[in-house]
This record gives C-alpha cells, sequence and structure tokens, in this order.
C-alpha cells in the first residue's frame, strides 16, 4: 500500500554541471536551493535584489540586470525614517547611511549583471499574484519596508498581464544570451496573511501564467510546488509558521533537484563535496 504521493523527479533535455553558470531570482525556493548551489561549489548567483515574490518585481529586477543603466534610483530609492530602502530591493539592503545603502546596492547590480552574461540556466521563482503599489510613485514595489499600507494599494495581477510581461522579457533574455534555459518554479509556500482562498486563487494564476510560457525548448517547468504540497502533504514537513518547508522538506526538494538536473558523475561529486563540508564543519566547531 502507498501511504503518499509519490511525485518522480521530472527530466530534463540537458543537464546542469559545475562549468554552467546559474543564476535564480524570486521567492524563498529560490534562495534555499541557490544556498544548496552555492554549498557545493557551483557558479551561482542568488537573489542579487534579495527575496522577490511577485511577477511584475521579479520582471523589474531582471531588466535591470540586463540594462543596469535603467536602474532609476530616483524612483526605487526612499528614505523611510532615518533609513534608506529601495523599492527594487528586499529589507536586507536597507541602511542608515545613504553612501553605504548606494554603494552596496551598485556593487551587487553591477556584479549580478555581468554574472548574467555568462549564465546558462536562470530559475525564477513566483510566490505570489498579489502585489503592491506605492501610491505616491505610482510604482509597483518588491517590498513594503513598513511603510504604512495607507500609502499602498494592493492589486492581484491576472494571467494575461503575467504571460504579456514575461514573454517579452524572454525575447529580451533570448536576445542576450541565445541558449539560456529559463527554468520556472512556483513557490510552495502559502502566503497565509492573503487568506487561504486568496493564497489559492494566486497560486492558480502562477501556475496558469507559468503553462503558458513554458515551452520545453528555452523555458521549463520544475514542480517545487507539486512536491511539497502533494507528495509531502503532512505538516511534519513544514516549519513551525506552518507554512514554509523545514529542513527536511528542503532536503528532499533538493534531493529532486539533483535527479533532474545533474549527471550521474556531478551526482557523485557533490556527494563527494557534503562530505567535506561536514568534515570541515567539524573541523571549525572543534577550534571553537
Amino acid at each position: 500500500m502507498l501511504f503518499r504521493t509519490n511525485i518522480p523527479a521530472p527530466q530534463f533535455p540537458f543537464k546542469i554541471g559545475f562549468d554552467n553558470g546559474i543564476m535564480l531570482l524570486g521567492s524563498c525556493f529560490s534562495d534555499n536551493i541557490g544556498n544548496y548551489f552555492e554549498r557545493h561549489r557551483f557558479q551561482v548567483c542568488s537573489n542579487p535584489f534579495g527575496v522577490l515574490f511577485n511577477p511584475i518585481s521579479i520582471d523589474h529586477a531582471l531588466r535591470m540586470l540586463m540594462a543596469p543603466d535603467s536602474f532609476d534610483k530616483d524612483r526605487y530609492f526612499f528614505r523611510n525614517r532615518d533609513t534608506w530602502v529601495s523599492f527594487a530591493h528586499h529589507g536586507r539592503f536597507s541602511r542608515d547611511n545613504f553612501e553605504t545603502f548606494e554603494q552596496n546596492i551598485d556593487e551587487q547590480l553591477a556584479k549580478a549583471a555581468d554574472f548574467l552574461k555568462q549564465t546558462d540556466y536562470l530559475f525564477v521563482t513566483f510566490g505570489t499574484a498579489f502585489c503592491y503599489k506605492f501610491i505616491p510613485r505610482d510604482l509597483i514595489v518588491s517590498n513594503c519596508h513598513k511603510i504604512p499600507n495607507y500609502k499602498f494599494d494592493r492589486i492581484r495581477l491576472d494571467v494575461k498581464k503575467i504571460v504579456s510581461l514575461w514573454n517579452e522579457t524572454l525575447r529580451l533574455l533570448k536576445e542576450l544570451r541565445p541558449e539560456l534555459k529559463v527554468v520556472f518554479t512556483v513557490s510552495p509556500v502559502r502566503h497565509a496573511g492573503d487568506g487561504m482562498h486568496e493564497n489559492t486563487l494566486s497560486k492558480s494564476i502562477l501556475l496558469l501564467a507559468v503553462d503558458k510560457l513554458v515551452d520545453n525548448e528555452t523555458t521549463f517547468y520544475f514542480p517545487a510546488y507539486e512536491f511539497l504540497i502533494d507528495d509531502l502533504r503532512d505538516y511534519r514537513f513544514y516549519a513551525k509558521d506552518l507554512s514554509h518547508p523545514n529542513d527536511l522538506a528542503v532536503e528532499y526538494l533538493e534531493e529532486k533537484v539533483s535527479e533532474s538536473f545533474f549527471t550521474p558523475e556531478t551526482q557523485e561529486r557533490v556527494r563527494i563535496i557534503r562530505q567535506e563540508n561536514k568534515f570541515l564543519n567539524h573541523q571549525r566547531l572543534r577550534r571553537d
């Protein structure tokens, strides 16, 4: 008897190796899998704008990487009380000192833009179809930075809007990197703050949009959402907030990434590096 829905790892017409450049943009899955690639010494650039949730903000970030001079600081930079924030970035970029704030963003943008030119595989993770528009600037933001909510309009994107926007971005990407493969995922993390019904609608919009963007030649879908929601359908695989995957679930998703994207030789090298990392961590703990 089977007591769970065992979803096999999908296979793709390419394999990722240590010589490839890998970029990840988007929601928490990008951070988790980006950390996995980094720990195992792949060439990777993960979330250079920080965690991004909605398709418009992820799209804007990607277009800035394709054309760094298009980044309009006057539009995105904002002084919130004593702290400088960027509406294009996660809160981890915020600083009290403007020079430090601007320099850090400039350096990360330049570094990631150069990396994109060498990228072979781009992972894009959509987290929610809801986004927030900063009313004074008529600007869709990546993060509200704890600014009072009356200054924002909450918007739910539709499939047509997402597909239209991203079809153009994919066209631009193809001009920049003709051989680039784009792998879309939808974050399995529930946005409970939106309400459970609204979260379900949001994820449905994202899944439908991705389905229209995938052509299985240059754009693909990796079912991270289904692995957690349908395969690991049990709260023992969730963190204390009951929305984010816990370490065990993340490790399971990492195994699926390995099965889907790595050759047996790459898997073996990853295994060796994992053992080396355990030894180095053990030695570090002993010294401490």
